[in-house]
């Protein structure tokens, strides 16, 4: 299982990674048109590349005149590095005044690309570098100094969520599939879905690591009573709330959301974008969304 590297996070730390990644995905959502289980890696590259001014720069150790990734970025350039930093170092994020330059390891596999823009683009959008100048470097092996671990499990964290959002998930999981299909669905290694529900199953569930651990392994097996088990699972979590969130709120987007995720959705908005809203709950009689943006109008004056 060494192959497998896997950094167990406290609760807190794992429900701190989810509301930061469920805020970004809402943006995300907003920009897209999309719900969030339809949001792919792709669509999450295009709001950042409309939003911010990157740079990405592909490496290797020997010149070519080949980018192998050129299809998933738009603004990108090649650099050639010394062999030793390419074998150590998959992605680097690195502010320089105005734009931020994100490098990336084109040796890697394609997944492993993906989850290494979301890496850095997590870095980028929450851990503040423009101000701390922060250079953040994504390794293959090594150890980290004590003060970047926290920035990044964050990283690695929200860049799975990001990968496959668990509405995404859960709805794959739902669906009986098998491991291999929802790797093929969502485009993701085996080692960075592995760790996707090892993190959903402990965190979200709420299995010990063991029994997460057992169930994922037997997963990857193709067994196909551990599809029903863990199918069973995510419906009963998902009863469970429905149980104690009854209430669901219809928004201008044409999404049926709960109210915890309503809330976050309001926060989200400009004051006119409020307005917009409130519009649009007067006129479909929605006493609860209305009620919401007025508390969130009046907190933003």
């Amino acid at each position: 299982m060494k192959k497998f590297e896997y950094r167990v996070v406290s609760p807190t730390t794992y429900a701190k990674c989810l509301d930061m990644a469920n805020s970004l995905l809402n943006k995300i959502s907003k920009y897209t048109q999309k719900s969030i289980s339809k949001i792919s890696p792709s669509d999450i590259i295009d709001y950042f590349e409309n939003k911010f001014n990157i740079l990405f720069v592909f490496f290797e150790s020997e010149p070519t005149s080949t980018i192998k990734y050129n299809d998933i970025v738009l603004n990108f350039k090649y650099q050639t590095l010394n062999k030793d930093l390419v074998n150590r170092i998959s992605g680097v994020t690195i502010p320089k005044n105005s734009r931020s330059v994100i490098m990336l390891n084109q040796t890697m596999p394609k997944p492993r690309v993906f989850f290494t823009i979301l890496h850095e683009l997590s870095h980028l959008y929450f851990h503040d570098m423009s101000n701390n100048k922060q250079i953040f470097a994504s390794k293959f092996s090594g150890v980290y100094p004590g003060e970047l671990m926290p920035f990044e499990d964050e990283a690695n964290i929200i860049a799975s969520l990001l990968f496959c959002s668990t509405p995404k998930l859960e709805m794959l999981l739902t669906r009986n599939y098998s491991f291999d299909k929802i790797k093929s669905i969502t485009g993701m290694s085996i080692k960075g879905l592995h760790s996707r529900l090892l993190n959903y199953l402990n965190h979200v569930l709420g299995l010990s690591n063991p029994e997460a651990l057992e169930l994922v392994l037997k997963l990857r097996d193709n067994d196909y009573k551990t599809t029903i088990q863990i199918k069973h699972l995510v419906n009963n979590k998902n009863n469970q709330l429905r149980k104690h969130k009854t209430i669901l709120i219809k928004i201008s987007r044409g999404f049926v959301i709960e109210q915890d995720v309503c809330v976050s959705f309001l926060k989200n908005l400009s004051m006119k974008e409020l307005i917009d809203e409130l519009e649009y709950a007067q006129s479909t009689k929605n006493s609860i969304l209305e009620q919401l943006v007025m508390k969130e109008y009046y907190h933003k004056q």
